[in-house]
């Protein structure tokens, strides 16, 4: 699945099912659902670890901090969507967020995969009713969900790590290092370094490499070739480039464009 920091604009941004979850942490002002139809992966909440098993379903609400790891190869469907897409529910999504953001098989309703699957379907559909059933089927399911998970007031923490994800998410297509990011945000490098190593389980590095290998991705699937997507996204050779894929997205770009075309 296909992430980076974002700044959406429509009211239903994303809406598709997934073959994997992405491990690169991210955050945006949206709220992303995540149904996980099989296997298993941990979810990571603002530094805190929740086990997805088959049937689960996930909510990360604006501004939180999420990534995942895959325990088992997963499969499900992610929606992801403006907090005030329902006038009624946009309060509750800024000034709250769940105790825990999973909520297990066994509370949801039975037909929670053939909705999803609905939404996505109608979420992009060409006929404007469709979008508008989406947005009316996420809303009554939505009235459903939320009852079942405890709300607790939003902490609107804003701590050094945010500041820094909101910092790279805007240039990291440009060079950028350690020692650029201490001087624009007058943090010590090495305490950044140390801050994504214990809180986000990633390197500093990995972390803006995956961002970077993400947006390569979708440049690739609008048929950009392998050297554009390369230095657009930021890498300064196709060497460099070809092996952070590899570690990201565990194939070669080239294989990626031709499972892409299948």
């Amino acid at each position: 699945m296909i992430y980076e920091i974002e700044n959406r604009n429509n009211a239903i941004s994303s809406a598709f099912p997934f073959t994997a979850l992405s491990p690169i942490p991210h955050l945006h002002t949206h709220v992303e659902l995540v149904y996980l139809a099989s296997g298993s992966s941990t979810a990571t909440l603002d530094y805190r670890d929740f086990v997805l098993r088959e049937g689960d379903l996930f909510l990360a609400f604006p501004n939180q901090i999420h990534f995942y790891h895959d325990l088992l190869p997963s499969q499900g469907n992610v929606i992801i969507f403006a907090n005030d897409f329902c006038r009624e529910l946009k309060d509750l999504f800024q000034n709250q967020v769940p105790e825990s953001p999973v909520i297990q098989s066994g509370m949801l309703p039975g037909d929670i995969h053939c909705r999803l699957k609905t939404i996505t379907e109608k979420a992009f559909s060409e006929l404007p009713y469709d979008r508008l059933a989406a947005r009316g089927y996420l809303v009554a399911l939505l009235c459903e969900l939320l009852p079942l998970m405890k709300l607790i007031p939003n902490p609107h923490s804003y701590d050094s790590i945010r500041s820094i994800m909101n910092f790279c998410s805007e240039n990291y297509t440009e060079p950028l290092n350690l020692d650029l990011l201490s001087r624009e945000l007058h943090l010590n490098k090495y305490y950044i370094s140390r801050l994504f190593k214990e809180r986000m389980k990633i390197s500093f590095t990995d972390f803006i490499n995956g961002m970077r290998v993400e947006y390569a991705c979708s440049l690739l699937e609008q048929n950009s070739n392998i050297t554009e997507a390369a230095f657009a996204s930021g890498f300064c050779s196709v060497r460099t480039f070809n092996r952070a894929f590899l570690k990201v997205m565990k194939t070669t770009p080239r294989e990626y464009i031709r499972s892409r075309k299948k």
